[in-house]
């Protein structure tokens, strides 16, 4: 239960951080620098704020620190990213379904593949670092 829950608020804070990103994104950075380093100026930020945002869950809700529970940690939160991101696509950006698939075939569309990836074992891939950081420390 408690895994389920660390996604679910994980899912929360990185919801609101790409809310806020988006239009910033679409609206200023995009006409500015264009789509693909608009994407990855994103995804920088993306990165910090799924780094900083798991770790928190990680310790405020007390998950296991072994591979199994970071894991599924991360696919919860995926597992509810991937419906409303599809939301969002069809019903507020109006999208069509087919065209949407398709925008993973550009850079900055792997650029996004890549980040769902990424939110899925950044609460992976946070523990193994701070393991591995404390590991050379003692």
């Amino acid at each position: 239960m408690r895994v389920l829950k660390a996604g679910a608020v994980y899912f929360i804070f990185m919801f609101g951080v790409g809310w806020i990103l988006g239009p910033i994104r679409e609206l200023w950075a995009v006409p500015h620098f264009g789509r693909l380093t608009s994407v990855l100026l994103e995804a920088v930020i993306m990165l910090i704020a799924m780094a900083v945002s798991s770790r928190w869950v990680i310790g405020r809700f007390r998950v296991k620190l072994t591979f199994g529970s970071t894991i599924s940690m991360g696919l919860v939160a995926l597992g509810i990213l991937v419906p409303a991101e599809l939301a969002g696509v069809v019903w507020v950006r109006r999208l069509p379904f087919p065209e949407y698939l398709a925008s993973f075939a550009t850079g900055s569309g792997l650029v996004s593949l890549l980040m769902f990836l990424l939110f899925a074992v950044m609460p992976t891939l946070i523990t193994r670092a701070d393991r591995s950081c404390l590991g050379e420390i003692s």
